[in-house]
C-alpha cells in the first residue's frame, strides 16, 4: 500500500492497480488489440479481491482504454484514457507524425523581428527579420485543440510561407522540399509553464494552467530552416512518450 503525503490516507488498491494497468497498456505490455488477463490471473497477480480487481476493470473501461464482454474478458482498445492526446516516437519522422492527422488552421502570418529573448533560442540574432505564423492543430477540421503552434522561418521564403504553412502534414519537410536543403539536425526542448493567456484562448483553456512548451528547430547546412514552439495544455491530456535504443545494446 503507498501513503499519500497530503492527506496521510492509504491510496486505495484497486486504485494501484488500476495505475498499474494503465503503465502496462501504455508500455504494450497489453498492446492494443490484446486481452488483459482473466479476473482470476489477475487476483493472482496482484493478490486482490475479484472485487477489487473488478473495480479497476470497471474504471479502466470509463477510461475507454478496455472493451469488457461477459466471458470474453478484458479487450484492449486505447493505449491512452479517452480524451488524452499521445505522441509517441523513435524517429525525427515519428516525431510529427500527428501533423499529418491533426490539420493547421492557420491564425496569424506575419513577418517580425527578432528580439534578444527568441532569437538565440530559434538560431537567429537579434534584429533579424523573419516570417511568424501561428496555428492550431486539431484532431479534425474543427475538431479538438491539440496544439497551439508559433513557427519561425527565413525571411527568404516569404513568398511561399503562406503555402507552406497550409501544406499538409509537418512544415519541416515541406521546407526541406522547398528548399533543396537537406536537414541535418532537429533539436528538441520541452518545458513546463504556465500557459500564457495568448495560448489559453486559442486552446480554450484556462489561462495559467498546467501546459507543455514543446520548442523543435530543424536545421539545414545553411542554419535554421524553420523552428516552432509548440503549446499543449493540460498535464492530463497529453502524453509526451519516446522510446530510446541504448547504443551497443
Amino acid at each position: 500500500m503507498t501513503e499519500s503525503k497530503e492527506e496521510g490516507a492509504r491510496t486505495p488498491r484497486y486504485a494501484e492497480i488500476l495505475r498499474t494497468l494503465r503503465e502496462d497498456i501504455a508500455a504494450g505490455r497489453y498492446p492494443v488489440g490484446g486481452s488483459l488477463p482473466s479476473e482470476s490471473e489477475l487476483c493472482r497477480i496482484f493478490s486482490a479481491s475479484r472485487f477489487t480487481v473488478r473495480e479497476a476493470l470497471r474504471r479502466l473501461q470509463e477510461d475507454g482504454m478496455v472493451d469488457r464482454v461477459q466471458g470474453a474478458g478484458s479487450r484492449v482498445v486505447r493505449d491512452a484514457p479517452a480524451g488524452v492526446f499521445v505522441q509517441s516516437y523513435r524517429s525525427v519522422s515519428e516525431l510529427t507524425q500527428y501533423a499529418l492527422e491533426a490539420p493547421l488552421e492557420l491564425l496569424r502570418l506575419d513577418e517580425i523581428e527578432l528580439d534578444a529573448a527568441i532569437a538565440p533560442r530559434i538560431g537567429g540574432k537579434a534584429g533579424e527579420r523573419w516570417c511568424f505564423f501561428r496555428g492550431v492543430r486539431r484532431t479534425k477540421a474543427k475538431g479538438e485543440a491539440l496544439a497551439l503552434i508559433e513557427s519561425y522561418v527565413p525571411l527568404r521564403f516569404s513568398p511561399r510561407i503562406r503555402e507552406l504553412a497550409s501544406a499538409r502534414g509537418p512544415v519541416y519537410a515541406a521546407l526541406e522540399a522547398a528548399s533543396g536543403e537537406r536537414i541535418v539536425e532537429a533539436i528538441q526542448e520541452v518545458q513546463a509553464l504556465p500557459l500564457p493567456y495568448h495560448a489559453a484562448a486559442a486552446l480554450g483553456a484556462p489561462a495559467g494552467g498546467a501546459a507543455l512548451r514543446i520548442l523543435r528547430r530543424y536545421s539545414a547546412a545553411s542554419g535554421t530552416l524553420i523552428a516552432s514552439f509548440n503549446w499543449h495544455h493540460g498535464g492530463e491530456r497529453y502524453i509526451h512518450r519516446s522510446a530510446l535504443t541504448l547504443e551497443g545494446r
